[in-house]
């Protein structure tokens, strides 16, 4: 099931980022960012009550920018980021949302073909934006037109 997200949502949602990102949302920063007026969130919610995918955005006026998207590992490659994705960029065009940006690590395959094939494209380079323990590493900047039919 998919649905708003929740304050009961939040711990769940910091410790799929905790497993997912290196430098992770915290539950603190979630707070933070769900009392937010512009903020809108989305979990999916499995049979057993269990948040297993999520996606967070902020949004002005007609652009939105994916905050974080996250799905926890045991439960990847199960199409439900895609799921998520379909559903909130349907409530967000609803809400008067014409685009979506977001960024990705360059060496991020998986996002970076989950975005593709939901028809974003690059639209700029952050150079050496994340930190890896290896060495930074780019951003891509992507943009989506989220134009009536296409969400």
């Amino acid at each position: 099931m998919i649905r708003p997200v929740e304050t009961r949502d939040l711990d769940a949602i910091a410790m799929i980022e905790s497993r997912l990102f290196q430098r992770p949302l915290g539950r603190g920063d979630l707070e933070q960012l769900k009392a937010r007026p512009a903020s809108r969130g989305f979990v999916f919610q499995d049979t057993g009550a269990r948040v297993t995918s999520y996606a967070l955005f902020l949004y002005a006026g007609t652009s939105a920018d994916v905050v974080s998207l996250g799905t926890d590992p045991k439960a990847q490659r199960a199409g439900l980021a895609s799921r998520l994705l379909t559903s909130a960029f349907r409530d967000l065009v609803k809400e008067g949302v014409e685009e979506v940006i977001l960024e990705v690590a360059v060496d991020n395959d998986p996002a970076l073909a989950l975005y593709e094939r939901f028809g974003f494209t690059e639209v700029a380079r952050r150079s050496g934006y994340y930190r890896r323990p290896n060495g930074a590493v780019d951003a891509i900047v992507m943009r989506r037109n989220l134009a009536p039919g296409s969400a």
